[in-house]
């Protein structure tokens, strides 16, 4: 994969871009601490923050998936960037809890961005890389968010530390810039959509046929509710990750802690595994089997008899995410058509969005009503149900995917697995 120019640029774009994020969500944490000295507002106030970056998705993203498959993903992309750049930097005016509106009117317009950004990205993939090569290129920049995650808080904290979070949010938008060149350097590949002739509906027919599409779909059907499902398991593992391990398994904050870096641990390997055997895996086994693994895993976590067991459960956690995810983009890439990648990509995750919304605001209530073990094993059952459910309508839109590729591929000798 890394022999593929503009692949390296679009994983750099990314990594960077990722990365640099986490600047900005740590700075804002710290400085809503900073300005409110009840903890319980505090944490009120962050995550009405947070619900200001949530929201543009839900709101924003089949329109936004409409915008990509109408003009170039490429532009999209570092347009996007740019104006990201442009307004993280006001993230500094928030210095005193009056501010507090301004900056989740801020928020919402950097989600609102990013949500052309995402589906530019995913509908822009296969025209980077071979047909073939979409799992392992969806691993490799699964790995690549991953390691952005793991070092960026690390690097935040350190630059916090020393110059404060005025840099660290200019940091971010740098960060933004420089994505927005890697994506620049992108060229020789056909990133526009003029050639499918989707610019001969107005973008209301278009949003039209992108729910149509939704409607009748067994492929993309099922991937939203493999999706839906993962995003059911972890709002839940969110919310009841600490509050379990604390009350339930007696550990400090100190193993907190590690516990969350053996699950990052498993995540990079997971990255890892899809991005180097993703030419042997068919996506659609690949994507029902880890969402079966998620919920047996979820199962065993959630019947832990000790933080040791939890501890040694929890990596095989992260170890499915990538796979999970990554199969779930390629199938995606490779059973839609070019003119509808981006539109699909929203509704995907428009629902992403709205099950976790869902898992979060149920996990609470479920965990203090039935309790936080039996919330996790619970969710674990129901991940499996999803896996057979969505393993049903994945097998049924198999055969339709297989012969439109056999037709597409004809004289070219490639026999690519679904």
């Amino acid at each position: 994969m890394f022999r593929n120019r503009n692949f390296i640029f679009l994983w750099i774009a990314q990594f960077i871009s990722v990365g640099g994020d986490t600047f900005t969500f740590l700075s804002l944490a710290i400085r809503i601490n900073e300005l409110y000295s009840d903890p319980r507002e505090s944490v009120w106030v962050l995550g009405a923050v947070l619900i200001s970056f949530a929201l543009p998705q839900l709101l924003l993203g089949f329109f936004a998936g409409t915008v990509v498959d109408r003009f170039d993903r490429r532009h999209i992309m570092m347009v996007s960037d740019v104006v990201r750049a442009l307004l993280v930097p006001c993230f500094i005016l928030l210095r005193t809890p009056n501010d507090l509106p301004w900056v989740m009117v801020v928020g919402f317009l950097v989600a609102s961005t990013s949500s052309f950004f995402n589906p530019a990205r995913t509908a822009i993939l296969p025209a980077l890389v071979k047909d073939e090569d979409l799992l392992s290129a969806n691993g490799w920049i699964q790995v690549g968010q991953t390691v952005a995650r793991l070092a960026g808080p690390i690097l935040a904290g350190i630059v916090i530390a020393a110059w404060g979070t005025d840099v660290s949010f200019l940091i971010d938008a740098a960060s933004f810039l420089l994505s927005a060149l890697m994506v620049f350097f992108i060229t020789g590949v056909v990133t526009r959509v003029e050639a499918s002739g989707v610019k001969e509906h107005s973008a209301w027919e278009d949003l039209k046929e992108g729910a149509r599409f939704a409607t009748k779909s067994r492929l993309l059907q099922g991937i939203v509710l493999g999706a839906a499902f993962a995003m059911l398991g972890l709002g839940a593992i969110n919310v009841l990750l600490v509050p379990f391990l604390n009350r339930v398994l007696g550990a400090e904050a100190d193993a907190i802690g590690g516990l969350m870096s053996a699950q990052a641990f498993g995540m990079l390997l997971g990255g890892l595994l899809i991005g180097t055997l993703g030419k042997r895996l068919p996506p659609a086994i690949t994507a029902i089997a880890s969402l079966l693994l998620f919920g047996i895993a979820g199962i065993f976590f959630g019947m832990a008899p000790s933080f040791t067991f939890a501890l040694l459960v929890v990596p095989f956690v992260g170890l499915v995410i990538p796979p999970l995810t990554g199969s779930m983009q390629t199938l995606l890439q490779r059973g839609v058509e070019k003119n509808m990648i981006g539109r699909a990509s929203s509704f995907v995750e428009m629902s992403m969005g709205t099950a976790n919304l869902i898992s979060m605001g149920a996990a609470g209530w479920l965990g203090s009503w039935l309790g936080l073990r039996e919330t996790f094993v619970m969710g674990g059952g129901l991940l499996m149900l999803g896996a057979v459910a969505c393993g049903i309508l994945l097998m049924r839109s198999s055969r339709e995917l297989r012969l439109k590729l056999a037709g597409s591929q004809t004289g070219s000798g490639s026999n690519t697995d679904l």
